[in-house]
């Protein structure tokens, strides 16, 4: 796989069954296929950062936030149009009408008044949360489903006002939530709130993988992870060489790619390879890298 380059440096790949968009550093967007072929040209519909994203179908929806200028906004792009370069920084800054520039090629945008968070797949429908407003649930044409409070998880006011849910996704048990400090939250199919709990967790989560069969994977920031059988253990913590960054679940295991390093458990045993790059996505058994080259999985 030596050679081959996508063109800039990445940060994340969003995967679907034919399909994955890899995002950039600085908003860089390009779909790829399963034989890693690109599917149309770079593009950078907006000017500022990605900082969650998923597929919901035939769409692509990001959300992106410039933060210098305190300016949020998410948007959907048909996965099966061509997208096309948007507005540069500069413009943006000088524009006396910021509220009507939006990503290119979109097929809706909104401009948000709080930072969009966890942008997650819910049954062909878009769960996210917004910073300090709430959680929500729209379909992808942007039409609102439901609204519910952000769940009252932690007595502390200070961690639950600063707290951030990282991601949901639809389990037997309802949707389930996870925050950076490790509350759970489950809600049922209309919103309203279930259950709530918190993990004895080591480090920050920065993300999570469910599975039915293999239970969940549970990213950390520093040198661990966690795995639990049921959202209803307190989790088990292993040690690695440093932040896990993609994790597929595999034929009863998990593999990963992350900080200098690939890994995989099976039964409870970690084992790593290093590689002297950073690994920001997997597909299939090819690791992409941060310097926007493809790489055999070395575990």
């Amino acid at each position: 796989m030596e050679g081959l380059d996508i063109g800039f440096p990445p940060i994340k790949i969003d995967s679907s069954k034919d399909l994955h968009v890899v995002t950039g550093v600085s908003g860089e967007l390009i779909k790829i296929n399963n034989n890693l072929e690109p599917l149309g040209k770079i593009s950078k519909p907006f000017p500022s950062s990605i900082i969650s994203s998923v597929i919901l179908g035939d769409k692509w929806i990001g959300a992106w936030v410039e933060g210098e200028l305190r300016q949020a906004r998410m948007a959907a792009l048909d996965v099966n149009e061509i997208w096309n370069d948007g507005i540069s920084k500069a413009e943006l800054r000088n524009s006396k009408k910021m509220s009507t520039m939006h990503p290119e090629s979109n097929s809706w945008s909104q401009i948000l008044d709080s930072i969009p968070t966890a942008l997650s797949d819910i049954g062909g429908d878009l769960c996210f949360s917004s910073l300090n407003k709430g959680i929500y649930k729209i379909n992808s044409d942007c039409k609102e489903i439901w609204r519910a409070e952000s769940p009252k998880i932690w007595s502390d006011e200070k961690i639950q006002n600063q707290d951030m849910i990282v991601g949901f996704v639809e389990t037997e048990e309802g949707i389930v939530s996870i925050s950076q400090a490790g509350g759970i939250a489950i809600f049922d199919e209309n919103g309203i709130l279930v259950s709530t709990k918190i993990i004895n967790i080591p480090e920050i989560v920065t993300g999570f993988s469910f599975d039915k069969d293999n239970g969940w994977f549970i990213k950390l920031n520093g040198k661990c992870f966690a795995t639990m059988e049921s959202i209803h253990d307190q989790p088990k913590i292993h040690r690695t060489k440093g932040p896990v960054y993609d994790v597929l679940s595999e034929n009863g295991l998990w593999k990963w790619t992350g900080w200098r390093h690939d890994g995989i458990i099976t039964n409870g045993v970690v084992s790593t390879k290093s590689r002297p790059e950073v690994g920001v996505g997997i597909i299939g058994n090819i690791v992409l890298t941060n310097d926007g080259k493809w790489d055999e999985l070395r575990i």
